[in-house]
């Protein structure tokens, strides 16, 4: 029992103890209150990056929705470009541009086109299903424009949760034509 009891007078002598110096105090809190400023300063300029990529985003979407003849892999290559000035992104892009239609017959979305630039991979009709959820109800023979863009953000400061990604997904009705037509060469 001795070994108890001095351990409980040490800890309550501890406790009441109000004598000591700020220097340990602020050895222990300076490093958090500086994380803590850090990490609000990167959290900002992501979300930065994440609106300017969105607004990015749907500007492409517009200017290919208001397109009343047909575009190429130059056109997109260009797009690409005009996406990167606009999201101000310094990192490696990609986008991808889709055109599909619904068909009430067999409930079914069927794929006109997809090309992308930068590297993204095209879509296939094996993909469609799984976007299904993701895009409004059309009417029969009605058509889709979906523009996604793919990108990453790289934190100029670390604070432990390294690169994160940030893409996009744009769907907009064609406005001037039936369709976004892709130039057959």
């Amino acid at each position: 029992m001795m070994p108890f009891s001095h351990m409980k007078s040490f800890l309550d002598r501890f406790r009441k103890d109000t004598s000591g110096t700020v220097a340990v105090e602020t050895v222990i809190l300076v490093p958090i209150l500086f994380w803590a400023f850090l990490a609000t300063i990167m959290f900002f300029d992501l979300y930065k990056s994440r609106s300017a990529a969105d607004k990015a985003a749907f500007t492409i979407s517009d200017m290919l929705s208001r397109e009343t003849v047909a575009i190429n892999q130059t056109y997109l290559d260009n797009t690409l470009d005009l996406f990167n000035n606009l999201a101000r992104s310094d990192g490696p892009t990609s986008l991808r541009v889709s055109v599909f239609t619904y068909s009430k017959k067999g409930n079914k979305y069927r794929l006109d086109w997809s090309h992308a630039s930068g590297g993204a991979q095209t879509l296939s009709n094996t993909d469609l299903p799984t976007y299904v959820p993701n895009i409004p109800t059309l009417l029969s023979g009605e058509r889709l424009i979906l523009v996604e863009t793919f990108g990453r953000y790289d934190s100029p400061i670390d604070i432990g949760i390294g690169a994160l990604d940030i893409n996009t997904f744009v769907f907009t009705r064609p406005r001037f034509a039936p369709l976004l037509a892709w130039e057959r060469v």
